[in-house]
């Protein structure tokens, strides 16, 4: 690629470019004092500027700025370095340029300069000669540096603004590129508007920048904001917004103060999210501003690539061109997005779909899922196998734990989503109201709806003194029931507050039923009261015996909700022994136990047997079971699903 300033406008117009992220953000995170000036770094920490670079292009940036910021007379004066003004700016440029030499990708590199920190009258008292002098010194000695373009940017001032684009532009013909940071409510520190921004645009006529556009002040959703406001502007004032290119570099959101340093809440994956409205609403250069890091940078890489590979199928010219009608950015919205696998577009829910097994209205009679615990930490591949493995055998769906056993392990609807996207399963999610307020559950609800996670499975919890964090403070704002309740409401479209949501949700609500509790009494009318909450669908603890069900049922009544029966397939013995003994809820009988001690150290294969015969004999009373395997057996598990799945052709 030839750096020349036909090189990039020209690219500009094939197609958008992605340029780097925050620069001073990474310095810090690499150990440069906050106290320091980080221009100066380029005379003393060249190898750490350059290095900085090189991660950056190696993300996929094809927009570098130079490390030169604060790098004009009037704000270099405050670390007492404003004779050094040509030296810092030149080795700016010079270690940019050498850093696209050693990653050897195709780069532009970005002549980045900021405000001075001083206001014109009658704000303040600096003359805008000392403004214009400052900027062009600055700019003069990134120009003998080599850098391919001016990037003026975070500017609060529109005066400062024009001051500096109308320096570059007396200056060379490199092209200039002028960004506006806006907050969060939309305007300057200033207050200057999109609106005004218009209108500078205008006054500025034949010497306007190349490239208008917005960077940091907040993060990508308001930097949206600004854009629509921005380029509706630009039509409102005729100004023909398809000759405008536009650009947006948002924060990585807002920062919080933790420790004493404010820290940048965005992740990569929600930060790149963003680009694609960036791009579609007409932004040819997008990147990230403070905060951003090469990971950023790295996700918005594939989601350039990605847009770029959608106008290209669709032989969307004027995307890829950058000729976005007016008509275009005015109708785009973010719902138009296309979901990839949007289990939310599914017309029949786990709870229909159990009840037409019940009612023998399904060519399916009888439905399988199978119990994961979510890692311990955050390595994901061995539950990720294991679900594919137990899907590949058959199993119509993997119910997951929520720190089971009140043991610190991922969140239930992490690994739900990760299980849903990698392996193509459907999912029940154990949600528990122990470790949630009222409003973390509707939170989380809604999230697993947005995310097309709609089963759910209401429990209370296990209480943190049988776990590993015994001191742990449980919440139990409502129990079991109270979560049914606040399900239900959620899908008649309200909140528990009453407040209306919009849309209902479409959440099938399980509830859990212990058969075989010592209060047998109490059981039965937590039961009643749970379905009367609105439960859809029963998920037993597992059992080991016909008569644990039925003795159950016969004393309740008919079941009005399909069934699901809890199996555990025991593994020995001594597994049969613990469970018995130490697990709440689980009660095995006598001649199991029996049986489990004389196959002796065949016990793992009697378990299944066990299991097996006694699922043939509770299929008459339920529509499926859920498997519990023993001590991550999955391959016993996997094969028992297909026989018990060959059984229903």
């Amino acid at each position: 690629m030839s750096n020349t300033s036909n090189s990039f406008l020209e690219t500009l117009k094939q197609r958008p470019l992605l340029a780097d992220g925050g620069i001073g953000t990474l310095l810090y995170s690499r150990g440069a004092s906050t106290e320091a000036c980080f221009e100066h770094l380029n005379l003393t920490k060249q190898e750490t500027i350059q290095q900085l670079h090189v991660d950056y292009i190696n993300a996929g940036a094809e927009i570098i700025e130079t490390n030169s910021f604060s790098g004009n007379r009037i704000k270099l004066a405050n670390s007492g370095l404003e004779n050094d003004v040509w030296k810092i700016n030149v080795w700016a440029a010079k270690i940019a340029r050498n850093a696209r030499e050693i990653a050897g990708q195709p780069t532009f590199v970005a002549g980045s300069v900021g405000p001075t920190g001083k206001l014109l009258p009658p704000l303040g008292d600096t003359a805008l000669d000392e403004l214009d002098y400052a900027f062009k010194e600055q700019m003069e000695a990134l120009l003998a540096g080599g850098v391919d373009l001016f990037m003026i940017e975070t500017m609060s001032s529109l005066e400062e603004t024009a001051i500096a684009v109308r320096a570059a532009r007396n200056l060379s013909k490199l092209p200039v590129v002028a960004q506006i940071s806006f907050s969060v409510e939309g305007h300057t520190l200033l207050g200057a508007t999109p609106e005004d921004v218009a209108r500078l645009i205008r006054d500025l006529g034949d010497e306007a920048p190349d490239v208008i556009g917005i960077n940091c002040g907040a993060g990508p959703g308001p930097v949206f904001d600004s854009l629509i406001r921005l380029t509706a502007a630009i039509r409102t004032l005729n100004l023909e917004p398809g000759k405008l290119t536009f650009s947006c570099l948002p924060n990585a959101g807002q920062p919080s103060l933790i420790g004493g340093r404010p820290v940048f809440m965005s992740k990569p994956h929600y930060c790149a999210s963003y680009i694609e409205p960036y791009l579609r609403a007409g932004a040819r250069i997008v990147g990230g501003c403070c905060g951003t890091t090469p990971e950023h940078i790295k996700e918005m890489r594939k989601s350039v690539d990605s847009y770029l590979a959608k106008a290209t199928q669709t032989n969307n010219v004027s995307a890829v061109s950058g000729s976005l009608s007016a008509q275009e950015t005015v109708l785009f919205h973010p719902d138009s997005l296309e979901t990839v696998d949007d289990k939310s577009k599914e017309t029949l829910s786990l709870s229909a779909h159990l009840k037409n097994i019940k009612e023998g209205k399904s060519k399916q009679d009888f439905y399988i899922s199978v119990e994961l615990d979510p890692p311990k930490g955050a390595g994901t591949k061995k539950i990720l196998a294991a679900a594919d493995l137990l899907f590949k055998a058959g199993a119509d769906a993997i119910n997951v734990g929520d720190s089971p056993m009140a043991r610190v392990r991922m969140s239930s609807l992490a690994t739900c989503q990760l299980i849903s996207q990698k392996v193509g399963v459907d999912t029940i999610i154990h949600f528990t109201t122990r470790d949630r307020n009222l409003m973390g559950m509707q939170a989380d609800l809604l999230g697993c709806q947005a995310l097309g996670l709609k089963n759910i499975l209401a429990l209370t919890g296990d209480p943190p003194a049988l776990g590993n964090y015994a001191h742990a403070t449980a919440v139990y704002d409502v129990d079991s029931i109270g979560l049914i309740r606040i399900i239900s409401q959620l899908n008649a479209g309200q909140d528990i507050a009453g407040n209306t949501i919009g849309t209902p949700l479409n959440l099938s609500i399980g509830c859990a039923l212990n058969p075989t509790a010592q209060n047998r009494a109490m059981e039965l009318e937590r039961f009643r009261r749970k379905i009367e909450a609105g439960a859809h669908f029963v998920m037993t603890q597992p059992i080991y015996q016909v008569s644990d069900l039925t003795d159950f049922l016969e004393q309740f009544g008919d079941l009005p909700l399909p069934l699901l029966v809890g199996i555990m397939p025991l593994h020995s013995s001594k597994h049969a022994e613990y469970l018995h003994n130490e697990v709440p809820g689980i009660s095995i009988p006598a001649k199991i136990r029996k049986a489990m001690e004389e196959a002796g150290e065949s016990g793992s294969q009697k378990g299944l047997e066990l299991a097996e015969e006694l699922l043939a004999e509770v299929r008459q009373f339920c529509q499926g079971t859920y498997l519990v395997p023993s001590f991550g057996r999955y391959d016993d598990m996997a094969a028992l699903v297909k026989r018990l799945k060959s059984k229903n052709d």
